[in-house]
């Protein structure tokens, strides 16, 4: 599958919001002034994207810190942009007076996941990680099914690499959370009777 294409000229990104189908698939995304069409994900991807939201909304939402958005458009510093994940944290997810959540999200997102996908380009993934944590996001993951590596961004920091006996960390967003590296790319493999499932590390948190 080809990297994302770039379509069409610069414009505005006020231009590009008022464009007519951006979020319908195949997404699309405003960055540096051109559009982008966002990859369809395949099944790791979209796997590890669902376990993921399931993994840190079961430590988050007891607590009443926020919440996993999938492919969420988030607008900011004059971009447009759909991460495989964006986390809010409860105080930035916006409502209206009866309580109900608004859709535009005007601001980065608190944790910023990409996951890869086959021949999708991990160094355009990170740049967007990385233009993220420069501009208000706290914490950003970069995730490789292929590579079996999660590298962690955060501001003013060059990314760093989690070895495998490693633990995924939300902090400072989500203090106390934790995710073994195994256990996360442990969800890949198919669990059918008879056959024993990969050890894990006792659910999210501590």
């Amino acid at each position: 599958m080809a990297s994302p294409a770039r379509v069409g000229k610069v414009m505005t990104l006020e231009e590009f919001l008022r464009m007519p189908g951006i979020d319908e698939r195949p997404y699309k995304e405003f960055i540096d002034g051109r559009i982008e069409t966002k990859m369809s994900p395949q099944k790791k991807h979209s796997l590890l994207q669902k376990q993921l939201v399931n993994h840190a909304d079961a430590f988050s939402k007891p607590r009443g810190l926020g919440e996993s958005f999938p492919e969420l458009r988030c607008t900011f510093a004059d971009r447009s942009i759909i991460p495989g994940i964006a986390f809010l944290l409860d105080e930035h997810i916006e409502t209206d007076e009866d309580g109900e959540i608004l859709d535009p999200t005007p601001r980065p997102p608190d944790i910023h996941v990409e996951v890869v996908s086959p021949e999708q380009s991990a160094r355009k993934c990170g740049a967007k990680l990385a233009f993220s944590t420069a501009n208000g996001c706290p914490l950003g993951c970069l995730i490789n099914p292929i590579r079996r590596t999660v590298h962690v961004y955060r501001p003013g920091r060059p990314p760093q690499q989690i070895p495998a006996d490693g633990y995924l960390e939300g902090d400072p967003v989500l203090p106390g959370y934790r995710l073994a590296v195994a256990e996360l790319f442990g969800w890949l493999k198919v669990r059918r009777p008879g056959r024993e499932s990969p050890p894990t590390d006792g659910g999210p948190g501590r």
